[in-house]
């Protein structure tokens, strides 16, 4: 049974009158909600009543309990509405599905509570283990078309990114674009928006006044971790001399009061993941490029330079934050790289000198980056042979980021195939 079968089941009630959820408590559905088109669950504002409770809000539907991971829901804020996880079988030890922002929802398998019509017309209920799905433009190809296809994809992404950073340049400065870039990247997904947040309320330009007027790096760690509120919504990750020094230095320091309204998202993110580390990494390393100038920085040390990468990847020493050391890994550092550093140096390099060769070269033959949630859904419009090329070089998976977001995520299949057979 495909997953869009299970969507028309919901719709119309295909269901038995007494449903019960994996916890055993009792459901009933009032009105099963309006069909989503765009992101996020498969059906909006619905109504349930579960154990005598009514609920509103929105339906995800699998056909796996499991498919709720697999599909990166449990990192994705548009999934925290969710009142009911609608699944063919349960496959989980858990009985109950963990959202984005820590809750928890209900379970509903209907392997065993589906209509008498429907199990007729399903006699056999089994799931495929791994089952491939056809794209007209990515699954019949061979390898060099398939590579021509992502590397003009991957170029547009590419592209794509150059003019978001130049329109950020019509409001701001290289300089600016490039720390907010860094500090996008160092939040991940979960908190991205709120680590770019941090260098927006602190901007570079008032930093330097700061640092002008005697800030060191440790007054910088206090500003950031005091003024994002980190140091007191998640004080354990600091060993208690730290917490109680960086407190200090933040009382005494005569620059800034700001406190800024973040919502973190702090579930489930490993320790060396944490916004905190990060801003212990980041705080000394950005104190010290101040006075030369971040972009400046950066520029002077890949200048002339035969590998871009080697030079850029050296500027990233351990950092060293009262007594303790703290290192940048290497996936983050590719990912500043990748997507801040390449096509800040591209813009900067179009806009001085007009030769952009170099970092042209850099991004098609840099290496595959670590799989995300979106590539690994992609490559089911793969065949076997197909995976490993296009896992090689991160322009091929840049392409296949471009292409979902593009049209898989829409649904825009002939239109993505109109706009792509001329590659």
């Amino acid at each position: 049974m495909e997953e869009r079968f299970l969507y028309h089941i919901w719709d119309e009630g295909h269901l038995t009158p007494d449903l019960r959820c994996i916890s055993r408590k009792d459901l009933r559905v009032v009105y099963q909600g309006q069909f989503n088109t765009g992101r996020g669950p498969d059906f909006k504002n619905a109504i349930i009543e579960l154990a005598g409770e009514q609920l509103r809000g929105d339906i995800e539907i699998h056909l796996k309990t499991t498919d709720w991971q697999a599909h990166n829901h449990h990192e994705d804020v548009y999934y925290n509405k969710v009142i009911l996880h609608v699944v063919l079988k349960h496959n989980s030890p858990y009985e109950l599905t963990i959202l984005e922002d820590g809750s928890a929802v209900e379970i509903l398998e209907l392997e065993h509570q589906l209509s008498e019509d429907i199990m007729k017309l399903n006699q056999n209920l089994e799931i495929p283990a791994t089952a491939a799905v056809y794209c007209d433009l990515l699954s019949a190809v061979d390898k060099d078309r398939l590579q021509a296809i992502l590397h003009s994809a991957g170029i547009r992404r590419f592209e794509g990114k150059i003019k978001r950073f130049n329109t950020a340049l019509s409001l701001s400065s290289f300089e600016q674009i490039f720390y907010e870039g860094i500090f996008e990247a160092l939040g991940y997904s979960k908190n991205k928006l709120n680590t770019m947040q941090i260098a927006q309320s602190l901007p570079l330009a008032v930093l330097k006044e700061y640092r002008a007027e005697g800030m060191s790096a440790e007054e910088l760690c206090a500003i950031y971790l005091n003024a994002s509120g980190l140091l007191h919504k998640e004080s354990a990750i600091l060993r208690t001399e730290q917490r109680e020094q960086t407190l200090a230095a933040w009382e005494k320091q005569p620059f800034t009061a700001t406190r800024l309204n973040i919502d973190w998202q702090l579930f489930r993110i490993r320790p060396q993941n944490h916004p905190i580390k990060r801003l212990l990494y980041i705080a000394p390393f950005i104190h010290k490029t101040l006075e030369e100038g971040l972009m400046q920085y950066f520029l002077r040390r890949v200048e002339g330079k035969e590998d871009l990468y080697k030079a850029f990847a050296a500027i990233w020493q351990e950092q060293s934050y009262l007594g303790e050391k703290f290192k940048l890994g290497k996936s983050l550092q590719n990912n500043i790289y990748l997507n801040i550093f390449l096509p800040v140096l591209c813009l900067w390099q179009r806009k001085v000198s007009g030769d952009t060769a170099q970092v042209m070269e850099a991004y098609r033959q840099f290496p595959g980056l670590q799989a995300n949630y979106i590539t690994r859904f992609m490559q089911r419009y793969l065949n076997s042979s197909q995976i490993k090329p296009v896992n090689s070089k991160a322009i091929f998976q840049q392409g296949l980021l471009d292409i979902y977001h593009r049209w898989c995520s829409w649904h825009l299949c002939e239109e993505c195939k109109q706009h792509n057979k001329g590659v």
